[in-house]
């Protein structure tokens, strides 16, 4: 018996840039039964060009065009109805800016296929500059329709090795049976972009199925943790605000409405309250359209909600899973460079890194101060090296100071220890307290 049928969707508006490393990834891989599909929603910047050329001598490679910009559920959708039609067993969805491990559809389909009642499998997405990093595993949803990836900005590890179930998707990345996809419906294209995917993932779960994360299938996207700024930065806070009530509306059980009702109110006033106070009186004026714009869903919500019910086998199964301890992400911090911002250690300031981070040297003399917030843990060791050639190694229990004489070049930090979230009540993971005086 041969190996089930996977059709790789890449969408794509306008992103020539990342496709190179997307493809190439893709190309890499052995398994042996999978088609390539670049989605491309009506780009005009060349993408199509450059796939064709560089990747169409692949015949896995193969190209679907939209002819105009359906947005992130319309395009996957079209591709999404492609796989159907030809029999796929999985879909497998996947942002442009990502480069897949070259066994992570061998791994993913082996997953899916040890456990039927896996519906979605999320891979290990990774941060694509610092891959020691993650991304998400999965994704969290609150009592007011709030998404957010699981594990961002945390150092990856054993705790993070291990299969779990999780509430959603990341549309990012995740493999979906299409098996299951007869039985709840593809995207919800009135999302455009934003919640769709977990949308999605909360009908897997109504249908009878779970959702899955797998570990070892890992993927490095090149993750923003901004929103832009001007109308692009506008347009994405109404979209996901829009979509939170969307969302409730269309999958919440109706149950949950005296739990759900104040916790969203209560979100509301809130962030109102705090656009307010910050005078960002456009992020006020979106929720207040987003409230207008639910009233004017709620025909299609039930709708939707009625066509459910002649699919779904188990409603309200994702319910268990949906956070009722937060409302909103409580966020995270990204390093830059491994580096987090400064702060006063031991009177002096010091800069709190990942498990890796490094420097640009001119070379001459180095002066590097360290120290350890929390010595009851562990001692902190860090390692600095240049290439191969290991520099010296700062360990403290308490602070210290070395010098070093180095040449011009990269200075690589590597923690062999690292702090964690769990055990400091930091809201990230550290690998040491460094200071760094070039003279």
């Amino acid at each position: 018996m041969g190996k089930p049928l996977v059709h790789v969707l890449v969408i794509n508006w306008n992103g020539q840039e990342h496709l190179y490393d997307c493809f190439d990834a893709l190309c890499q891989n052995a398994y042996a039964n999978a088609r390539f599909f670049l989605i491309d929603n009506g780009s005009t910047d060349g993408s199509v060009d450059l796939v064709r050329s560089e990747f169409g001598h692949d015949p896995r490679v193969e190209i679907l065009e939209c002819g105009a910009n359906l947005g992130w559920s319309g395009g996957n959708n079209r591709g999404m109805e492609r796989a159907l039609e030809a029999r796929a067993n999985y879909v497998f969805l996947l942002n442009n800016d990502t480069a897949v491990a070259s066994d992570c559809i061998e791994q993913l389909v082996s997953f899916a296929e040890a456990r039927l009642s896996a519906g979605g499998i999320a891979p290990k997405m990774l941060l694509f500059d610092q891959p020691d990093l993650i991304n998400s595993i999965g994704v969290d949803c609150s009592l007011v329709g709030v998404g957010w990836d699981i594990g961002l900005g945390r150092v990856d590890g054993p705790a993070w090795s291990e299969p779990r179930q999780v509430l959603g998707l990341c549309g990012g990345a995740c493999l979906i049976r299409c098996e299951a996809l007869h039985k709840t419906g593809l995207l919800p294209e009135d999302f455009d972009i934003y919640l769709d995917d977990l949308d999605l993932s909360l009908r897997l779960w109504d249908a009878g199925y779970e959702v899955w994360s797998c570990p070892g299938a890992t993927v490095l996207h090149k993750f923003s943790a901004t929103m832009g700024e001007g109308a692009n930065l506008r347009r994405k806070y109404y979209r996901n605000t829009r979509n939170r009530l969307r969302l409730i509306l269309r999958n919440f059980p109706a149950a949950s409405v005296f739990q759900v009702f104040p916790a969203y109110l209560l979100a509301e006033v809130r962030a109102v309250g705090r656009a307010l106070v910050n005078r960002e009186l456009w992020k006020a004026w979106s929720h207040v359209r987003s409230w207008f714009a639910g009233l004017a869903y709620i025909p299609k919500a039930m709708a939707a909600r009625h066509e459910a019910q002649t699919r779904i086998l188990k409603p309200g199964s994702f319910w268990p899973l949906v956070r009722k301890d937060l409302l909103f992400f409580p966020g995270i911090e990204l390093p830059t460079g491994g580096w987090y911002p400064e702060r006063y250690v031991r009177g002096k300031l010091m800069r709190p890194m990942a498990r890796t981070a490094w420097v640009q040297s001119l070379g001459g003399s180095l002066r590097l101060s360290h120290a350890n917030c929390y010595p009851r843990i562990a001692q902190s060791e860090v390692e600095i090296r240049m290439g191969e050639r290991l520099l010296a190694v700062l360990t403290t229990l308490d602070s210290g100071c070395t010098e070093l004489e180095v040449p011009e070049g990269l200075i690589e930090f590597v923690s062999r220890r690292v702090f964690t979230s769990e055990e400091t009540g930091e809201t990230i993971d550290i690998g040491g307290w460094v200071r760094i005086e070039e003279e």
